[in-house]
Protein backbone atom coordinates (compact mmCIF):
# COMPACT_ATOMS: atom_id res chain seq x y z
CA UNK A 1 0.00 0.00 0.00
CA UNK A 2 1.41 3.63 -0.93
CA UNK A 3 1.69 5.64 1.83
CA UNK A 4 -0.02 9.05 0.12
CA UNK A 5 2.47 11.55 2.22
CA UNK A 6 5.74 9.66 0.70
CA UNK A 7 3.87 9.72 -2.68
CA UNK A 8 3.18 13.79 -2.81
CA UNK A 9 6.54 13.98 -1.69
CA UNK A 10 8.25 12.14 -4.31
CA UNK A 11 5.40 13.75 -6.79
CA UNK A 12 7.01 16.96 -5.80
CA UNK A 13 10.92 15.77 -6.33
CA UNK A 14 11.64 15.67 -9.89
CA UNK A 15 16.18 14.87 -8.84
CA UNK A 16 16.35 12.92 -6.29
CA UNK A 17 20.17 11.81 -5.31
CA UNK A 18 20.91 9.47 -2.67
CA UNK A 19 24.07 8.14 -0.78
CA UNK A 20 26.34 9.28 -4.24
CA UNK A 21 29.69 8.73 -3.54
CA UNK A 22 31.90 9.50 -6.47
CA UNK A 23 35.86 9.25 -6.53
CA UNK A 24 37.98 10.58 -9.38
CA UNK A 25 41.86 10.17 -9.24
CA UNK A 26 41.75 9.31 -5.44
CA UNK A 27 40.28 12.15 -4.58
CA UNK A 28 36.46 12.13 -2.86
CA UNK A 29 34.25 14.27 -5.05
CA UNK A 30 30.94 13.04 -2.91
CA UNK A 31 31.02 11.55 0.28
CA UNK A 32 27.21 9.82 0.32
CA UNK A 33 25.84 12.72 -1.16
CA UNK A 34 21.71 13.38 -0.35
CA UNK A 35 19.73 16.18 -2.07
CA UNK A 36 16.18 16.74 -3.55
CA UNK A 37 15.15 18.99 -6.19
CA UNK A 38 11.57 20.20 -6.31
CA UNK A 39 9.90 20.40 -9.53
CA UNK A 40 8.86 23.89 -10.96
CA UNK A 41 11.21 25.65 -8.85
CA UNK A 42 14.51 27.24 -9.14
CA UNK A 43 17.43 25.40 -7.41
CA UNK A 44 20.82 26.99 -6.97
CA UNK A 45 24.07 25.11 -6.26
CA UNK A 46 26.66 26.72 -4.48
CA UNK A 47 30.08 26.14 -3.22
CA UNK A 48 33.74 26.48 -3.24
CA UNK A 49 35.73 26.03 -6.16
CA UNK A 50 36.05 22.29 -6.98
CA UNK A 51 33.71 20.26 -4.84
CA UNK A 52 31.93 19.11 -7.92
CA UNK A 53 29.01 21.67 -8.55
CA UNK A 54 29.77 20.89 -12.68
CA UNK A 55 30.43 17.24 -11.67
CA UNK A 56 26.94 17.04 -10.06
CA UNK A 57 25.08 18.28 -13.25
CA UNK A 58 26.93 15.49 -15.35
CA UNK A 59 25.43 12.97 -13.09
CA UNK A 60 22.02 14.33 -13.79
CA UNK A 61 22.74 13.66 -16.99
CA UNK A 62 24.18 10.24 -16.85
CA UNK A 63 27.51 11.64 -18.65
CA UNK A 64 29.27 10.47 -15.34
CA UNK A 65 28.04 7.27 -12.68
CA UNK A 66 29.64 7.39 -8.72
CA UNK A 67 31.18 4.64 -7.09
CA UNK A 68 27.75 3.91 -5.05
CA UNK A 69 24.25 5.72 -4.65
CA UNK A 70 21.71 6.92 -6.83
CA UNK A 71 20.62 9.51 -9.03
CA UNK A 72 16.75 9.68 -10.12
CA UNK A 73 15.23 11.83 -12.76
CA UNK A 74 11.62 12.02 -12.99
CA UNK A 75 11.69 8.67 -11.35
CA UNK A 76 14.09 7.21 -13.23
CA UNK A 77 17.36 5.71 -12.02
CA UNK A 78 19.98 7.42 -14.33
CA UNK A 79 22.80 4.72 -13.97
CA UNK A 80 20.19 1.57 -14.96
CA UNK A 81 19.16 3.37 -18.44
CA UNK A 82 19.53 1.68 -21.57
CA UNK A 83 21.71 3.80 -24.31
CA UNK A 84 18.08 4.81 -25.89
CA UNK A 85 16.63 5.62 -22.38
CA UNK A 86 19.54 7.91 -21.69
CA UNK A 87 19.52 9.39 -24.51
CA UNK A 88 15.22 9.99 -24.34
CA UNK A 89 15.78 11.94 -21.05
CA UNK A 90 18.36 14.06 -22.26
CA UNK A 91 15.91 14.86 -24.70
CA UNK A 92 13.97 16.36 -21.46
CA UNK A 93 16.85 18.44 -20.29
CA UNK A 94 18.09 21.43 -21.70
CA UNK A 95 21.49 22.40 -20.40
CA UNK A 96 23.14 25.91 -20.72
CA UNK A 97 26.90 25.90 -21.03
CA UNK A 98 29.17 28.29 -19.17
CA UNK A 99 30.75 29.62 -22.02
CA UNK A 100 27.37 29.39 -23.98
CA UNK A 101 29.53 27.00 -26.38
CA UNK A 102 27.19 28.39 -29.79
CA UNK A 103 28.59 26.85 -32.78
CA UNK A 104 31.08 29.72 -34.83
CA UNK A 105 30.25 28.39 -38.24
CA UNK A 106 26.40 28.52 -38.14
CA UNK A 107 23.87 31.99 -37.51
CA UNK A 108 22.05 32.11 -34.65
CA UNK A 109 19.09 30.63 -36.25
CA UNK A 110 20.59 27.40 -36.96
CA UNK A 111 22.61 27.18 -33.62
CA UNK A 112 18.84 27.23 -32.35
CA UNK A 113 17.70 24.43 -35.01
CA UNK A 114 20.41 21.99 -34.65
CA UNK A 115 18.94 19.93 -31.75
CA UNK A 116 15.90 19.64 -34.15
CA UNK A 117 18.16 18.80 -37.18
CA UNK A 118 19.91 16.07 -35.42
CA UNK A 119 16.87 14.57 -33.29
CA UNK A 120 13.88 15.00 -35.30
CA UNK A 121 12.27 14.92 -38.86
CA UNK A 122 10.30 17.80 -38.28
CA UNK A 123 9.71 19.77 -41.43
CA UNK A 124 11.41 22.87 -42.23
CA UNK A 125 8.35 24.99 -41.77
CA UNK A 126 7.90 23.99 -38.46
CA UNK A 127 11.69 23.93 -37.81
CA UNK A 128 11.61 27.68 -38.49
CA UNK A 129 8.06 28.23 -36.25
CA UNK A 130 9.80 26.75 -33.45
CA UNK A 131 12.95 28.55 -33.51
CA UNK A 132 11.32 31.94 -34.24
CA UNK A 133 8.88 31.15 -30.90
CA UNK A 134 12.35 30.48 -28.63
CA UNK A 135 14.19 33.27 -30.24
CA UNK A 136 10.99 35.39 -29.50
CA UNK A 137 10.88 34.31 -25.72
CA UNK A 138 14.28 35.09 -25.55
CA UNK A 139 14.00 38.41 -27.01
CA UNK A 140 16.17 37.71 -29.96
CA UNK A 141 14.23 36.83 -33.27
CA UNK A 142 15.71 40.13 -34.81
CA UNK A 143 18.83 38.40 -34.22
CA UNK A 144 18.13 35.39 -36.21
CA UNK A 145 20.59 36.07 -38.96
CA UNK A 146 23.77 37.31 -36.67
CA UNK A 147 26.61 35.07 -36.20
CA UNK A 148 28.01 34.18 -32.78
CA UNK A 149 30.89 36.64 -33.31
CA UNK A 150 28.45 39.73 -33.56
CA UNK A 151 27.04 39.00 -30.51
CA UNK A 152 27.31 40.63 -27.24
CA UNK A 153 28.32 37.94 -24.22
CA UNK A 154 24.66 38.77 -22.93
CA UNK A 155 23.04 37.86 -26.48
CA UNK A 156 24.88 35.05 -27.06
CA UNK A 157 23.80 33.09 -23.29
CA UNK A 158 20.56 34.12 -24.55
CA UNK A 159 21.02 32.60 -27.38
CA UNK A 160 22.16 29.43 -26.29
CA UNK A 161 18.90 29.70 -23.48
CA UNK A 162 16.70 29.64 -26.25
CA UNK A 163 18.56 26.64 -27.81
CA UNK A 164 18.22 24.76 -24.47
CA UNK A 165 14.47 25.32 -24.61
CA UNK A 166 13.82 24.27 -27.65
CA UNK A 167 12.50 20.84 -27.23
CA UNK A 168 10.23 22.56 -23.93
CA UNK A 169 12.40 20.25 -21.09
CA UNK A 170 11.17 19.53 -17.78
CA UNK A 171 14.76 20.41 -16.53
CA UNK A 172 17.12 23.01 -17.52
CA UNK A 173 20.79 22.43 -15.44
CA UNK A 174 22.24 26.51 -15.51
CA UNK A 175 26.61 26.14 -15.41
CA UNK A 176 27.56 28.96 -14.26
CA UNK A 177 25.19 31.49 -15.97
CA UNK A 178 26.22 34.49 -14.65
CA UNK A 179 30.01 34.39 -15.50
CA UNK A 180 31.33 37.55 -17.66
CA UNK A 181 27.63 39.33 -17.90
CA UNK A 182 27.30 43.06 -17.33
CA UNK A 183 24.62 44.33 -14.84
CA UNK A 184 22.30 44.86 -17.65
CA UNK A 185 22.93 41.53 -18.95
CA UNK A 186 22.66 40.35 -15.78
CA UNK A 187 19.33 41.64 -15.41
CA UNK A 188 17.78 39.89 -18.32
CA UNK A 189 19.28 36.93 -18.04
CA UNK A 190 18.07 36.50 -14.28
CA UNK A 191 14.64 37.75 -15.39
CA UNK A 192 14.17 35.20 -18.93
CA UNK A 193 14.93 31.97 -16.14
CA UNK A 194 12.57 33.83 -13.53
CA UNK A 195 9.82 33.70 -16.45
CA UNK A 196 10.52 30.40 -18.31
CA UNK A 197 10.03 28.71 -14.79
CA UNK A 198 7.10 30.29 -14.08
CA UNK A 199 4.92 30.31 -17.87
CA UNK A 200 6.05 26.84 -18.70
CA UNK A 201 6.81 25.20 -15.66
CA UNK A 202 10.32 24.41 -15.98
CA UNK A 203 12.21 23.29 -12.79
CA UNK A 204 15.76 24.83 -13.16
CA UNK A 205 18.91 23.81 -11.67
CA UNK A 206 22.00 26.61 -11.49
CA UNK A 207 25.49 26.32 -10.52
CA UNK A 208 26.56 29.49 -9.46
CA UNK A 209 28.89 31.35 -7.12
CA UNK A 210 27.37 34.93 -7.31
CA UNK A 211 24.53 35.12 -3.84
CA UNK A 212 23.13 38.68 -4.93
CA UNK A 213 21.99 37.22 -8.21
CA UNK A 214 21.25 33.64 -6.60
CA UNK A 215 18.74 35.62 -4.36
CA UNK A 216 16.69 37.44 -7.28
CA UNK A 217 15.86 33.95 -9.00
CA UNK A 218 16.15 30.82 -6.72
CA UNK A 219 13.95 28.98 -4.17
CA UNK A 220 16.15 27.19 -2.56
CA UNK A 221 19.94 26.44 -2.27
CA UNK A 222 22.00 24.20 -1.64
CA UNK A 223 26.16 24.68 -0.20
CA UNK A 224 27.85 21.49 -0.64
CA UNK A 225 31.38 20.87 0.48
CA UNK A 226 33.50 18.40 1.61
CA UNK A 227 31.39 15.78 -0.70
CA UNK A 228 28.40 16.69 1.44
CA UNK A 229 25.28 19.44 1.83
CA UNK A 230 26.83 21.63 4.47
CA UNK A 231 24.10 23.88 4.63
CA UNK A 232 20.63 24.58 2.52
CA UNK A 233 17.91 27.16 2.66
CA UNK A 234 16.15 30.21 1.27
CA UNK A 235 19.26 32.13 -0.73
CA UNK A 236 18.27 35.40 1.41
CA UNK A 237 18.77 34.10 4.48
CA UNK A 238 21.03 31.19 4.11
CA UNK A 239 24.34 33.63 4.74
CA UNK A 240 22.61 34.56 8.03
CA UNK A 241 22.46 30.87 9.51
CA UNK A 242 25.17 31.06 11.75
CA UNK A 243 27.38 27.91 9.89
CA UNK A 244 30.73 28.14 9.80
CA UNK A 245 30.39 26.99 6.44
CA UNK A 246 28.45 29.36 5.35
CA UNK A 247 29.82 31.93 7.18
CA UNK A 248 33.49 31.43 5.30
CA UNK A 249 31.74 30.96 1.97
CA UNK A 250 29.89 34.11 1.59
CA UNK A 251 32.41 36.17 3.83
CA UNK A 252 35.00 35.40 1.78
CA UNK A 253 37.61 34.01 4.77
CA UNK A 254 40.52 32.70 4.13
CA UNK A 255 40.71 30.24 7.24
CA UNK A 256 37.31 28.12 8.12
CA UNK A 257 36.32 24.64 7.40
CA UNK A 258 37.11 24.65 3.85
CA UNK A 259 41.38 25.39 3.66
CA UNK A 260 42.43 28.12 1.61
CA UNK A 261 46.02 25.92 1.10
CA UNK A 262 46.02 22.45 -0.97
CA UNK A 263 46.98 19.70 0.87
CA UNK A 264 50.91 19.38 0.20
CA UNK A 265 54.56 18.75 2.15
CA UNK A 266 56.63 20.39 4.27
CA UNK A 267 56.88 23.92 2.50
CA UNK A 268 60.36 24.43 3.62
CA UNK A 269 61.24 21.34 2.32
CA UNK A 270 59.95 22.28 -0.98
CA UNK A 271 61.79 25.35 -1.00
CA UNK A 272 65.34 22.97 -0.40
CA UNK A 273 65.73 24.46 3.58
CA UNK A 274 67.03 21.56 5.57
CA UNK A 275 67.31 22.17 9.40
CA UNK A 276 69.96 24.30 10.85
CA UNK A 277 70.68 25.89 7.88
CA UNK A 278 71.65 29.50 8.46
Amino acid sequence: MIDPVNAKLDDRTLVRIRGLTTVLNGKTVFDALDMDICRGKVTAIMGPSGTGKTTLLKHITGQMRGQAGEVSVDGLNVARLTRDELFDLRERIGYLFQNSALLTDFDVFENVAFPLRQHTKLPEVLIRNIVLTKLQAVGLRGAASLTPAELSGGMARRVALARAIVFDPMLILYDEPFVGLDPIALNQVLKLIRTLNETLGITSVLVAHELAAIKEVADHVFLIANGKVVAQGNPKTIADDGSPWTRQFFGGDADGPVPFQYPAGDYARALGFTQGAA
